[in-house]
């Protein structure tokens, strides 16, 4: 399910320009205001199955000074994905049951929560991002963040993505191919809390499994979904 927020100004707003972290926190907050034990469930190490996407301004009507993003937009919007029914569920009515909202320290009414139709995914599809790609590989005991420079990131990628299937479903997907061809690369920077994280916003084809890449989709491509990355729109 694909879901639309879109969030009313209500003081001069100030925000964190790595904000994600802070629009994860209030995702949370949603969760376990509706559903403690889906909450309590979802705070346990492991997949969470869901992404969003950066917010986003009308018109581009921000200004950057240092770290922080000045909204001069009356209005904000950010995109939330997830192939699980009862997590949408439970965000959705958690917004809905106290609708003026948080986002670090800067304050929004919702004004409107929309269902955003979803596009049928096949073995083929050209894809951008709405927050960015983030892979790591791990070596020598050390977490490492990988660019698409770097061969071991398409194939970190498709395994994730065959993680997430198996936890999911409980079985391999019946095809586990995945092909990647980026065609517009944006390296990124993001912190979340006190932690920077290299990371890629792209516009790119990928074909292959039918079931990698829906899945791709709805939950995320890479790593770090539930905080704010991977999120995608077909183009």
């Amino acid at each position: 399910m694909r879901i639309r927020i879109e969030l009313k100004r209500l003081n001069s707003t100030v925000i964190d320009l790595n904000h994600s972290y802070h629009i994860a926190s209030l995702i949370y907050r949603c969760i376990q205001r509706s559903d403690p034990s889906l909450s309590l469930e979802l705070h346990k190490p492991g997949i969470k199955f869901w992404t969003f996407s950066k917010l986003m301004v009308p018109e581009r009507r921000f200004r950057i000074a240092g770290e922080k993003m000045i909204i001069e937009s009356d209005t904000v919007h950010f995109y939330f994905s997830t192939p699980k029914a009862e997590v949408a569920t439970a965000f959705v009515d958690g917004l809905l049951k106290k609708p003026e909202v948080r986002i670090g320290g800067a304050e929004f009414a919702v004004s409107e929560v929309r269902v955003v139709r979803e596009h049928e995914i096949g073995e083929k599809a050209k894809f951008v991002t709405l927050s960015p790609i983030s892979v790591t590989t791990v070596r020598d005991g050390r977490t490492y963040d990988l660019y698409p420079d770097n061969p071991k990131f398409y194939e970190n990628l498709r395994r994730n993505l065959v993680r997430k299937f198996v936890v999911l479903h409980g079985e391999e997907p019946s095809d586990c191919e995945l092909e990647v061809k980026p065609l517009k690369i944006k390296p990124k920077r993001i912190r979340v809390k006190n932690t920077y994280h290299r990371c890629v916003e792209m516009v790119f084809l990928a074909k292959g499994s039918r079931e990698l890449l829906e899945l791709g989709y709805k939950a995320g491509f890479g790593e770090r979904n539930s905080m704010g990355f991977g999120m995608v729109k077909v183009v």
